[in-house]
């Protein structure tokens, strides 16, 4: 089977210091261009006053992948958050990570560590998953077989989405793609 796309299943956040600089990583599952921008704005809003509001992003839709170092030297900041996540495979996201400098230099191998350090904490606080695909189905039954079919679908875990009553029972369910074998099993019944 193919592997599913990896996506963040909530925002995370998370902050560390090194030699006095704070990092602040934020990440977020993001599916446009206008959404991960709305969050790197409101990310420096609440962080005006930082030196640096460095970010990746990347959405499916329109194929768009973007950094920044925002004022960091080339290279050092931007681009080892976008490495981060394209090594990781995760998709549809947006990350920022602020840094308040806090008076000694880092390097530029310092501010990669840095960086990356800051977008993995925040990348796994928002954690990653298979994304999961769902087909919507339909199974139609006699009333005689409604308790047996609704009870095996439950045990299988397919989600019924709702049932219609005519002169026969009809359920609407939503199937992961794991599950499509077992759907297939439910023999007595037309899909």
């Amino acid at each position: 089977m193919e592997s599913r796309p990896i996506i963040l299943s909530q925002p995370g956040e998370f902050e560390y210091e090194e030699k006095r600089s704070k990092f602040i990583g934020y990440c977020e599952p993001v599916t446009t261009e206008d959404d991960a921008r709305a969050v790197i704005s409101r990310v420096r809003a609440i962080h005006s006053k930082a030196n640096h509001n460095v970010f990746a992003y990347a959405t499916r839709q329109g194929n768009i992948t973007r950094m920044s170092d925002d004022g960091e030297p080339n290279g050092t900041a931007g681009m080892p958050v976008l490495n981060l996540f394209q090594k990781s495979g995760v998709v549809d996201y947006v990350c920022v990570v602020t840094r308040y400098f806090g008076g000694t230099l880092l390097g530029t191998g310092g501010l990669v560590r840095a960086y990356s350090r800051a977008a993995k904490g925040a990348m796994e606080a928002a954690r990653p998953m298979e994304e999961i695909i769902y087909t919507i189905r339909s199974v139609k039954c006699h009333y005689n077989q409604f308790d047996k079919l609704k009870y095996d679908l439950g045990k299988a875990e397919i989600e019924i989405m709702g049932t219609e009553y005519t002169n026969h029972c009809l359920l609407t369910v939503r199937l992961r793609d794991d599950q499509e074998d077992i759907f297939a099993t439910l023999t007595p019944f037309e899909k």
